[in-house]
């Protein structure tokens, strides 16, 4: 069964949820897991791509965007993956959603989070997550930071 984690920020900026998608990143990859990051368009993607060789000096995420990054072998053992539209990594363990809509690929990932910022635009549109989630009999889980 998929578990979707919803980690609820105390800040309310864009900036705060990205910061903590690299954090999270850092974490499970550190873990041996492979993760997809799903941005909301190709700028978003390019953001998150900067964020995660800026964030933490000291910490190395090998990372790369689906569909804009040259051709990538299928021997490269890349622990991460940004993407937008219908572009994803099917052999990741972990999604953390960054668009505002859930993506029709949901049924390949064991792990699911979503960073909640501390906005009501923000929290209403995840309230709808929670519920799309819920009706797809995912296991739920919030955690408050």
């Amino acid at each position: 069964m998929t578990q979707v984690d919803f980690y609820i920020l105390k800040q309310q900026e864009q900036s705060d949820r990205m910061y903590f998608a690299c954090r999270l990143t850092e974490k499970v990859m550190n873990q041996g897991l492979k993760i997809y990051i799903h941005a909301e368009n190709e700028q978003a993607a390019q953001d998150i791509d900067d964020l995660l060789w800026s964030f933490k000096p000291e910490c190395f995420i090998p990372h790369a965007i689906l569909g804009i990054d040259e051709e990538l072998n299928d021997d490269e053992d890349i622990p991460v993956f940004i993407g937008f539209g219908d572009n994803f990594a099917e052999r990741s363990d972990l999604l953390i959603n960054l668009s505002s809509d859930i993506p029709g690929f949901l049924e390949n990932f064991s792990r699911i989070a979503e960073i909640v910022p501390n906005a009501e635009e923000a929290k209403n549109k995840l309230r709808e997550h929670w519920n799309t989630y819920k009706d797809k009999g995912f296991e739920l889980k919030h955690h408050e930071l």
